[in-house]
């Protein structure tokens, strides 16, 4: 296991809060909220990134990502703006933020795209394009445009299949 995360200096337990920081962190003023989030990600980052490599069991380069990308959106998306300190410890919010952030990251990273397992079928766009060059009749209006196509689809697979079943039989001629 390779570690060449240096940044930081050596942070063998875990930081105490700057409520400095947390009160700055939502702050309007966008340089008092940018220097405020500067010193939590400073404070912060260690701990979150062995959280998730200890508890996530993430890679050193995953963990790395997940880390960065934690603290990316908690400044996009303010998420230290919402801590009631009545409610829970500093330290139990931000682990609790970042458990959420890797489950939800996870689940997006397995999520099955773009009809992921259902099966590949091949459209013939370009006999599409044929058969549109070839129309005489004038366009139908919507629906009735839909409905004709659909026909005359369902009609083609069928006479496909029938050409198959004649072909599998030695028929070709009738």
């Amino acid at each position: 296991m390779t570690d060449d995360t240096q940044m930081g200096g050596p942070q063998a337990r875990f930081p105490t809060t700057q409520w400095s920081a947390v009160s700055g962190a939502a702050s309007v003023d966008s340089q008092e909220r940018s220097r405020a989030f500067g010193a939590i990600v400073a404070a912060y980052w260690k701990p979150v990134y062995k959280h998730v490599r200890i508890k996530w069991q993430k890679s050193n380069e995953e963990a790395k990502d997940l880390t960065q990308g934690f603290f990316a959106e908690a400044l996009a998306k303010r998420f230290f703006d919402t801590y009631d300190p009545d409610k829970a410890r500093f330290r139990t919010f931000v682990r609790t933020c970042v458990d959420r952030y890797v489950s939800n990251e996870s689940k997006a990273a397995t999520r099955l795209k773009r009809g992921g397992g259902a099966p590949i079928v091949s459209l013939d766009f370009e006999a599409a394009e044929r058969e549109l060059a070839c129309m005489t009749a004038p366009p139908a209006a919507g629906e009735d445009r839909f409905d004709r196509e659909w026909v005359r689809s369902l009609f083609g697979l069928a006479l496909d299949a029938l050409r198959q079943q004649c072909l599998a039989r030695g028929k070709q001629v009738q």
